[in-house]
Formats: structure tokens, sequence, C-alpha cells
């Protein structure tokens, strides 16, 4: 552990994944405000804009960090011991706090009258928080699955696909939930405008379903789709398809 915190690499990657969650923020934020007009294509927009942006980061900034951009996959990746628990917090943190640095940045620079609830996620009308929960969590395991299936190391094939596979994933979770909950899937981007505008409605939802979600998807897919040997050293999954271990090549991409 103590090597881990030393090396210049580890904290490296932990500002990928705060710059990667920034991004994803920004891009989120701006892309459901709230400008007075009636959009009954909001879900599709939504959709294809996020899946578009967490492809592109997690293949831009794969190689310096995991890619995570997430804390249900960095939930999942240290369940499934794929990371380590301290570089899963800190992920989980830099996550966090990128997340309210990428919604605050939109909030200021978006005329008071348009900001709406930057892209706060909440239940709709009707939906109990147990609802939302399974909502998020049947969502959130698809995403996980895809993530651990596009980036075995056993699976050969163009360097590109992974991310783009779990683009699809993201953009099709987030259509499938949007009128349930919003279609978070992630903890950070629900966080983010929650203590940007202070409004905590059923968040527990946001953290509770995405998190159990991707540690379903962890056991699923170790234990039950997955033949790898368990016995193999701890390594960590990047979204481009090859492992992100401390020190290691982040230019070799493995399937």
């Amino acid at each position: 552990m103590t090597k881990e915190i030393k090396s210049a690499t580890f904290w490296r990657d932990v500002i990928a994944e705060f710059l990667a969650t920034f991004l994803l923020m920004t891009v989120q934020s701006a892309i459901v405000m709230d400008w007075g007009k009636d959009d009954p294509a909001k879900s599709i927009r939504v959709g294809l804009a996020l899946g578009f942006i967490v492809a592109t980061m997690a293949w831009a900034l794969g190689d310096f960090g995991g890619g995570h951009i997430n804390p249900a996959v960095t939930v999942a990746m240290v369940f499934g011991g794929c990371c380590t628990i301290l570089r899963g917090i800190l992920y989980v943190i830099a996550q966090c706090v990128g997340a309210i640095a990428g919604a605050g940045f939109i909030y200021a620079v978006t005329p008071a009258d348009f900001r709406g609830n930057l892209a706060l996620t909440d239940l709709n009308e009707g939906m109990e928080p147990w609802q939302g929960y399974l909502v998020e969590t049947w969502v959130t395991c698809i995403l996980v699955l895809t993530i651990l299936g596009a980036t075995n190391e056993r699976r050969k094939g163009n360097v590109y696909m992974p991310t783009i596979l779990i683009g699809f994933a993201v953009c099709l979770g987030i259509m499938s939930a949007f009128n349930h909950t919003g279609g978070s899937l992630n903890p950070a981007r629900s966080f983010g405008p929650a203590v940007v505008i202070n409004k905590w409605n059923n968040h527990w939802v946001y953290w509770a379903g995405p998190c159990s979600g991707g540690i379903l998807a962890s056991l699923l897919y170790s234990y039950m789709l997955d033949r790898v040997d368990r016995g193999k050293k701890e390594e960590s999954y990047d979204m481009r398809g090859g492992q992100d271990n401390d020190g290691a090549d982040f230019g070799e991409d493995k399937f």
C-alpha cells in the first residue's frame, strides 16, 4: 500500500479519474439544461451525449487510470479483486470531486433563469424509492457486465471496440431508465448536481442502486460467465481493454 501511494503513476491515475468525471459532468449538465423549450426527445439526446462522452473519455484517458469515471464501476472492480481498496477509495473521491467541479462550472457559466435543476436525477412522479433502486441496479448491472466482457484480455479484436460497446451500454441504460429515475447509472453524476444546488431527494437510490448493480455484475461475471484463473495477480481493468497495474505498460491493449 505504501509503495502504491508513493508511485507517481498512482496519482496520475487518480487525477485522470477527476478529469474524466469533470468533463463528463460538464457535458451532462450542459446537455440537459432547460432553455424553456419542450424537448420530447430529451432521453435520446441525453443518452447519446453521455454515451459518446463516456466512450471518448474512456479511450482518451484510459491509459491514465482505469477510465472508470463512475464509483459504481470502481466498487465493482474492487469487489472483483481487479483494483486495490486504496486505489478504489481515491478513485471514488476523485470522481466525486470532479463531478462537483463539473456541475459547478456549468452552473457558473449558465444564466440563472436557465439553470433548472442542473441535471439532478430524481425519481419520476409515482415512482417509489425501492422501484428506483431496482431500476438503477438493473441498468448498472448491464453496464458493468458490458465493461467486464468488453475489456477481457482474452478477447481479441479492434482496439476501439471496448469503448464503443461501453458507450452503447451507457446510452441504452440511460434511455431505458430515463423516465423512471433520470437514468443515472453513476453515483458521481447524481452527486455533483446535488451538492451544487443542495437538493438530496431520494439521493441514496443513486448510490445504493448503481453500486449494487456493479457488485452483482462482478459476481455474475467472475463466478458464472468468465472462467479465469482466480490465482492470478491482482490487476485493474482499464476501459480500453488493458490492465491498469501500477507501473504497467499502459500502451499495450489486451483483449
